[in-house]
């Protein structure tokens, strides 16, 4: 026997639950747990709370809020801090699974690691004699995209802009090595904050799932073997089939919230691109979607950040600005692992053992030791880290990486000989010289990136960054705490250990009266670093190869 899928009319055998190509539920199902307890027998359904109520001896319920099949959430009181939150009661037939308290704690705490401005905080957890485990979040005020949703779709700026915080939410997650396994409308919440643009809140990672890319097997959840968690209208074909997910099965959720956060209808319901269904969306928008939805994981877009770089180009595009400036320099400064690398797998902390006393008297000693040696050093080295990036950028990153770091695409760049074209030439300065490039007799021919009328300038080699130009106006600093904007005394100061290589640049007969004639270029070879003086203050810092 088969049966038809009522949405795109699919035929499927007789008992399949969920339609793989659209996620439409073919039998009756709760929304959002579609496991059952092991033990029928031992399930315990959650009596109404007669409120007010505390749990865990500090947090009053007031106001109950809503439920589903994973739990309920109740407005509530921080008695000891006197402030709002929200308390998930985790619902009580779900302890009927072996060892799920135990499960539900260490899921938690991971959860309670993600700090990260559209994730919804999560300030404490425990298991409460009576009410059993429990949640605390901040409380937010503002609506669930579902809510806004009902009063129609929204405009592209703002769909843009839900998107990038969604992935930015999902980068941070991910790179922890966590799949959220349920975004969908009702867990992503718009906040009502003054004089601000749409400000996201993903919700609900207290229930992920954890995963070990190194270890397929290892799926211990809060629910048993195989069992389908999420929402199934939002789900990825390979999580509707109970199979092992990653982080590109929330993707391909997300896309599927975008697009009917823009159009209003789910993808396939209607037959129709997006860009007929919005006609505002471009090309490009619908072609990243698309390709998110696709129903084999490996043809997808392979991470959060890479999508994450393709909306943010997309917005460029259409005039909008998805970040504030340097947001991402603070999410991404130390991401090194490329785009096709797996997720961060997460190791929790082995447990404390006992230390002998003459071992902890030993290490005191120890550290006692190198705390001397690291002040002797700083007599010598003060303010001398051994990192001598600029604007987060060093030599020999990825070129990916110098993007994120700026936090977005570059206004225009340029192939070949940096020195040869006008265009790229004034914008070099005076620190840089071809040999930094190349070496004698090497190749000087680069990819040059141009931010900011040409005020941040990247230079790279085989897609790695050779050489960082930043001019005034814009603001840069040095590791040594030299600015764009200081005198050339502090300069002098932070680095007079120290030996430069001194030279003097006219600026022709252009230079306007009243303005420096020449520059004064200081070249610090052995750190690769470099400053141009105009009239007493640094104007330009120039980062490039160490030389010995």
């Amino acid at each position: 026997m088969t049966q038809r899928c009522p949405t795109c009319k699919t035929e499927l055998e007789d008992g399949v639950r969920y339609c793989p190509h659209d996620g439409t539920p073919l039998t009756e199902t709760g929304p959002t747990s579609l496991s059952t307890p092991s033990n029928p027998q031992t399930v315990v359904k959650a009596p109404p709370l007669q409120l007010p109520v505390v749990v865990g001896n500090r947090y009053r319920l007031t106001e109950f809020r809503g439920g589903g099949g994973m739990a309920r959430v109740y407005q509530g009181v921080d008695i000891t801090l006197e402030r709002e939150v929200a308390v998930k009661l985790i619902n009580p037939e779900l302890r009927a699974e072996p060892e799920f308290d135990t499960r539900f704690q260490r899921e938690a705490r991971i959860a309670s690691q993600l700090h990260d401005p559209h994730i919804v905080v999560v300030h404490d957890f425990g298991i409460d004699a009576d009410l059993g485990p429990f949640l605390v979040m901040e409380y937010l005020h503002g609506q669930s995209l579902r809510e806004r949703m009902e009063q129609g779709p929204l405009p592209l700026k703002a769909g843009l802009q839900l998107g990038a915080q969604l992935l930015l939410a999902l980068i941070h997650a991910h790179d922890k090595g966590i799949v959220h396994r349920d975004i969908k409308p009702d867990n992503i919440f718009l906040l009502n904050v003054s004089g601000v643009r749409m400000h996201v809140r993903v919700l609900d990672f207290g229930i992920a799932r954890i995963y070990r890319s190194d270890e397929p097997g290892n799926q211990a959840t809060l629910t048993s073997p195989g069992a389908v968690l999420g929402t199934p209208r939002y789900m990825s074909p390979e999580q509707l089939a109970g199979q092992p997910v990653d982080a590109r099965s929330d993707l391909y959720s997300a896309a599927m919230v975008l697009h009917e956060a823009l159009t209003g209808t789910l993808p396939y319901v209607s037959g129709k691109k997006l860009t007929e269904l919005c006609p505002e969306a471009s090309p490009a928008l619908e072609a990243l979607l698309d390709q998110c939805l696709k129903p084999n994981p490996a043809e997808r877009v392979a991470t959060s950040l890479e999508a994450y770089l393709r909306l943010q180009d997309l917005g460029k595009a259409s005039g909008i600005l998805l970040l504030p400036p340097g947001a991402m320099d603070k999410l991404l400064a130390t991401r090194k692992t490329t785009a096709q690398e797996a997720t961060i797998a997460y190791t929790p902390p082995p447990k404390p053992r006992r230390v002998p006393r003459r071992v902890l008297l030993a290490a005191t000693l120890l550290g006692m030791l190198v705390v001397l040696a690291l002040m002797a050093f700083g007599v010598v080295h003060r303010y001398w880290p051994m990192s001598h990036g600029v604007l987060g950028i060093e030599v020999g990153d990825r070129r990916d990486d110098a993007v994120v770091r700026i936090g977005r695409a570059p206004d225009r760049e340029q192939s070949g000989d940096p020195w040869a074209a006008e265009l790229t030439r004034e914008a070099l300065g005076h620190v840089l010289k071809p040999d930094d490039l190349s070496g004698p007799g090497g190749k000087e021919t680069a990819d040059v990136l141009l931010w900011s009328n040409d005020d941040v300038v990247v230079i790279l080699q085989d897609n790695q960054v050779r050489a960082v130009i930043v001019s005034e106006p814009y603001k840069a600093s040095s590791p040594r705490g030299v600015s764009i904007g200081d005198s050339v005394a502090r300069l002098e100061d932070r680095y007079r250990e120290e030996q430069p290589e001194l030279s003097s640049v006219p600026l022709g007969a252009s230079t306007k009266p009243g303005h420096p004639s020449h520059v004064n270029v200081y070249r610090y070879n052995k750190l690769g670093i470099g400053f141009e003086v105009q009239g007493g203050r640094i104007s330009s810092i120039t980062l490039y190869q160490a030389k010995p």
